[in-house]
Formats: C-alpha cells, sequence, structure tokens
C-alpha cells in the first residue's frame, strides 16, 4: 500500500504545473499531501460574488477512502494575489463520490470578502500537522451579473420584433448597478445566435429580429475579466399573419377563368381558394405558396351562372392567426350564345349628291366573342345592305358581300329610288342561331334623291 501510494502522490508532483516543493521535513508516504483544485466535485467552480460573502471550496483529492480518518487537521494557505487576506483554510470535511469511479477527497471553505473579495487568488500552500507542501493554483473570483430579457411584443406581417432587457452586476456594496457595454447574444432555442447587442450606460441593450413565426428565444451574456456571466430563461416572440385585402372583380362569365390575388406576410405561406356551396366551405381548385414576394394569384373557372361565396384561406406554422382567409362574392353571369358585334359605314362612294344609280359602298367588321369572352374576326359571313322608303312596309336587300379572314366586308350598290324619293339604310347579318345571335348595324340616313 505504501508503494502504491507514494507512487500516486510522485505522479501528480510530477505531471502538475502548480504543484510546489516539499519541505525537507520527511512527509509520512505522502498520503495527504497533494495539489489542491478549487472545486466541491469533479465540475469547476464558478466564482461569482453578489450581496453575500463568497464559500469558495478548496479541495484534496485523496487516493482512498480509509485515509478520511487518517488526513485529519488538514489546511490550506490561500491569499489574493497581492499577499492581502491571507487565510488559514481548514480542510475538516470529507467527500466522497456517489456515482462513478470512487473519489475521495478533504475540503473546506474560504469566505471571500463582498467588499474585495473580487479578482486573483491563489492558494500557496497545503498543510497535514507539521507537514506541508508548498503550491501555486491560481484562481478568480469576479462579481455576479445578472441578465433579463422582457416579453417582445407581438408583431405582424413584416414587422422586425424588438427585444430588450437589462445588464447588472454586484458592486463591492452588495447592490447591483448598470453593466455597460457588455455584449448580448439573443440565441434562438435551436442554439444559434440569432443577433447581438451592447448594453448602453443603464445596462439596457435593444435588438430587432425579422421573424417569420412564433420562436422562443433567450439571451446570454459571456463573462468579463470582472464580471461572471449571465444568461436568461426562454421567450416567445409571438407572429401574426397580415393578409391584404382581396383584389378580384365582382362579376365572372361562364366557363371564363376569374382571378383573386393579393399579398400575405411573413414568410412562404400556403393560399388555397375556397367554394361556399351552401353548407361548408370547400376546395375550389386552386392553391399554393407564396411568391418570394408575399404575392399569390388563385384561380376559378364557373360552369354555371349565380351569386358565389368565394375566400382565400392563408395558413403557416406557429402563427398565432393563423389560418387567416378573407372573402369575396362574385356574380357570375351566361354570355348570349355567340353573340356578334357589327361595325360599318354606308355613303356615297364619290361623296354626294345621291342621285338615282350613284354608286354608294358599304363597309365595316364583323366580330364575334369566343367562348373565353374575347373577341375575334367573324370569317365568310354574308353581310347585307338593305334600304326602305317612309312609305315601305319593310326592308328590302340592296346590296351585300362576304367577310374576309379578318372579319372586313365591302360592297357596291346602286340607289335604285326616283328623283325626290327619300330612303334609309342598315347593315345586317343573320344567322341561322337564335335570333340574339343576329346584328344589325344603326341606321344611316336618311339620304334625299337629287334629280
Amino acid at each position: 500500500m505504501r508503494g502504491l501510494v507514494s507512487t500516486f502522490v510522485a505522479a501528480v508532483l510530477l505531471t502538475t504545473s502548480m504543484a510546489g516543493t516539499a519541505s525537507a521535513e520527511p512527509v509520512p508516504d505522502e498520503w495527504c499531501l497533494g495539489t489542491p483544485s478549487v472545486s466541491e466535485t469533479h465540475s469547476s467552480f464558478e466564482g461569482t460574488l453578489s450581496d453575500t460573502p463568497l464559500q469558495v471550496p478548496i479541495r484534496v483529492r485523496l487516493i482512498t477512502g480509509p485515509l478520511f480518518e487518517i488526513c485529519t487537521g488538514m489546511t490550506a494557505i490561500v491569499q489574493k494575489a497581492d499577499g492581502s487576506h491571507r487565510t488559514v483554510v481548514p480542510l475538516d470535511r470529507n467527500a466522497d463520490s456517489s456515482s462513478g469511479p470512487p473519489v475521495w477527497a478533504k475540503y473546506g471553505y474560504l469566505s471571500a470578502p463582498v467588499a474585495d473579495g473580487a479578482g486573483s487568488w491563489v492558494v500557496t500552500k497545503v498543510t497535514w500537522g507539521a507537514k506541508f507542501l508548498d503550491v501555486s493554483v491560481p484562481f478568480r473570483v469576479v462579481r455576479t451579473s445578472t441578465l433579463t430579457v422582457e416579453q417582445p411584443a407581438r408583431t405582424s406581417g413584416t414587422a422586425r420584433t424588438t427585444i430588450t432587457g437589462v445588464a447588472r452586476q454586484y458592486t463591492s456594496t452588495g447592490a447591483q448597478a448598470p453593466s455597460a457595454n457588455r455584449k448580448v447574444d439573443i440565441m434562438h432555442q435551436a442554439g444559434f445566435r440569432l443577433t447581438t447587442a451592447t448594453t448602453d450606460s443603464t445596462g439596457r441593450y435593444r435588438a430587432t429580429v425579422a421573424f417569420t413565426q412564433n420562436t422562443s428565444l433567450r439571451a446570454t451574456m459571456a463573462a468579463t475579466a470582472a464580471a461572471g456571466p449571465a444568461y436568461t430563461d426562454f421567450v416567445t416572440a409571438h407572429k401574426l399573419l397580415a393578409m391584404s385585402y382581396l383584389t378580384a372583380a365582382t362579376t365572372a362569365n361562364v366557363n371564363t377563368l376569374w382571378k383573386v390575388s393579393g399579398t400575405v406576410f411573413p414568410g412562404k405561406l400556403w393560399t388555397a381558394l375556397e367554394l361556399w356551396n351552401g353548407k361548408t366551405w370547400s376546395a375550389a381548385g386552386s392553391a399554393g405558396y407564396t411568391a418570394a414576394n408575399g404575392s399569390y394569384a388563385r384561380y376559378w373557372k364557373p360552369n354555371r351562372a349565380g351569386t358565389f361565396r368565394l375566400r382565400v384561406v392563408v395558413s403557416g406554422p406557429r402563427l398565432d392567426n393563423s389560418p387567416w382567409s378573407r372573402e369575396v362574392t362574385v356574380t357570375v353571369k351566361q354570355l348570349p350564345q355567340q353573340p356578334t358585334y357589327l361595325t360599318g359605314t354606308i355613303a356615297p362612294t364619290a361623296g354626294p349628291p345621291v342621285k338615282y344609280l350613284t354608286k354608294m359602298s358599304s363597309f365595316g367588321f364583323l366580330k364575334i366573342r369566343r367562348a373565353d369572352g374575347s373577341l375575334g374576326p367573324v370569317a365568310n359571313a354574308r353581310v347585307d345592305v338593305l334600304a326602305k322608303r317612309p312609305a315601305d312596309a319593310g326592308w328590302h336587300v340592296v346590296g351585300g358581300s362576304y367577310t374576309t379572314s379578318s372579319g372586313y366586308f365591302y360592297n357596291n350598290w346602286q340607289v335604285g329610288f326616283a328623283a325626290g324619293e327619300t330612303f334609309t339604310a342598315v347593315l345586317r347579318y343573320t344567322t341561322t342561331l337564335p335570333r340574339t345571335a343576329s346584328t344589325t348595324s344603326t341606321t344611316f340616313g336618311p339620304f334625299t334623291v337629287q334629280p
């Protein structure tokens, strides 16, 4: 046993840079003397001083439990680096591990005063009765720091969230004072840094962060040469989605695409168009994520006429007001079947006066509405010219022509009325479809036939 103990202590003295040299007086078996550490257990000691004297644990490790009874009367000599506050600390307490490899130690406490206990300290000697070991084990005591983070105000859309709080540290009087020019890190709950702020002369810090959803965070502050570290509990910054009013026509046509658009923030959000069926809302067949600029457009093609309620529903994760929606009422109309649009002119080809057998010109365009609502030319369709005197019972066809591929028509005809008679003329397009599909132009004239 003696050889084992001697070997262990010798190894400690050879492998630590802080160990001193033993005195000339022999130390029996060197069972109790060893280089101390400033801790109660394996974990490191955080020496921070607040408003009461700080109890600093001085610990010497033993190689076996029975030495508790042998190594009695041990002390450690501790003082500040400038030589003040020289204190003899009795190592009169026993420590052993409750889990893991067995560890035994003798320890005691140095009481660092509030007024001037902060700063550099050093353990200079360990004694056991008349035996001693000169050592040099430095450690520091700093003032305790405190840090707060206030509950952030809930923000909407792209508005940035303000994060603020106050950093303080204890003074030599035991009171707290602002801790100025301290770096404060705002940390995400996942462990990464969101942003950094610096405290002002009052100890207050302020930072802003753009969040896209509810986020838990806390503030942390690293130690300085004079003050210890600090961190806060987690708080949650809450977000609301902000949705613009809908941009959409309040009327639509059967079998024609109707569009609704808008913007919504923050972040990439899901938008879906829904239709009210009289009992519940159902998908209208248009959905997708917003673009990078927050915009979206949804489409609907009604298949029947009537008045309909539609809404755009926006949703996203961890937003206090998700899902959110806006609604619009749309009146859908059924367009007449292939209605036509006729524009044209009837006039003397060479100009007035109009006489018997004067050459007249009729020209213009014939268009038709397509199924999608747009207008296009009607080709190879006959446009007739009709004339009528006041005493005539009806209109008489006096000319006509067929349209070209662009819908253009042109024809000439001669006046068949005697001098002194008056007549009017119209253009007419007639189809085999219902009468609503036929078109008659405005009336031209009256023209008076000159001698």
